[in-house]
């Protein structure tokens, strides 16, 4: 049984499939579901390694500043470095409807 809630709010669903709309946003979020907290350098360093991806530091904080609006992560100081703290796993789940042939 998974215990995640479902969002069933519109505006709600919205802002968090906005937060995660972005390759990049999910790629961190797939990372923090493993740390659950890393300072932002060394995220960087895991998107590289992980999937290829390099960014500037202030790409990748123009994204992570999409995912704390809805709360999915907060950004805190780690030993003096910013860091991020996943604070809402999503996953999204798909289902093949049958019977709806015409």
């Amino acid at each position: 049984m998974l215990d995640y809630d479902e969002i069933e709010n519109p505006y709600e669903v919205e802002n968090l499939a906005d937060a995660i709309s972005h390759h990049i946003r999910y790629m961190v979020m797939v990372i923090l579901r493993k740390h659950k907290a890393m300072t932002i350098g060394d995220l960087m360093r895991e998107l590289e390694k992980k999937f290829g991806v390099r960014m500037t530091h202030g790409n990748i904080r123009a994204h992570l500043m999409k995912m704390v609006i809805p709360g999915i992560i907060e950004i805190t100081k780690m030993d003096g470095k910013d860091a991020v703290i996943l604070k809402k796993d999503i996953k999204i789940f798909v289902k093949e409807v049958e019977g709806n042939e015409r």
